[in-house]
């Protein structure tokens, strides 16, 4: 009995440790494009989460310049074009906010992917967010609103 509850442990912890896994963006949230020590990064799973009905919540924010902007922009919009469920905007012919329905985990979780991003004097503030759990589109709407631009 002791087994089987270690393996339980060991295989949930593979499912949450990898959960933007086969995502173009899991290079951007694990610091392999742009490191980790030039973004803000917020991670939370759990309990909180309950009450917005999510179990998994990553957020990076981060500014660059046009062409790493190009690089990050392109990353999201493979996933975006990929999502069965999305909402985009464009501004100048670029991608600037994105909500996209993600196919379900295994375990038949919701999942979402946000972008935003804002051009300034040359640079882009960027920001992404992952999202997991049983909470729907509209409990999004309800949850998020859209940064004024």
């Amino acid at each position: 009995m002791k087994r089987i509850f270690v393996i339980i442990v060991l295989l949930s912890s593979c499912i949450l440790s990898s959960a933007q896994e086969g995502l173009y963006v899991e290079g951007l949230f694990e610091g392999e494009i742009i490191p980790r020590s030039e973004m803000k990064q917020t991670f939370i799973r759990g309990a909180s989460l309950q009450p917005y009905k999510l179990d998994t919540f990553k957020s990076i924010s981060f500014t660059v310049g046009e062409a790493m902007f190009k690089t990050v922009e392109m990353l999201v919009q493979k996933d975006v074009e990929a999502a069965p469920d999305k909402n985009t905007e464009y501004v100048g012919g670029h991608l600037t906010y994105a909500v996209a329905t993600l196919p379900q985990t295994i375990a038949g979780s919701n999942r979402y992917l946000c972008f935003q991003a804002k051009e300034s004097n040359g640079m882009w503030v960027v920001t992404i967010v992952y999202l997991r759990g049983s909470a729907h589109v509209e409990d999004l709407n309800q949850m998020f609103n859209k940064r004024k631009r």
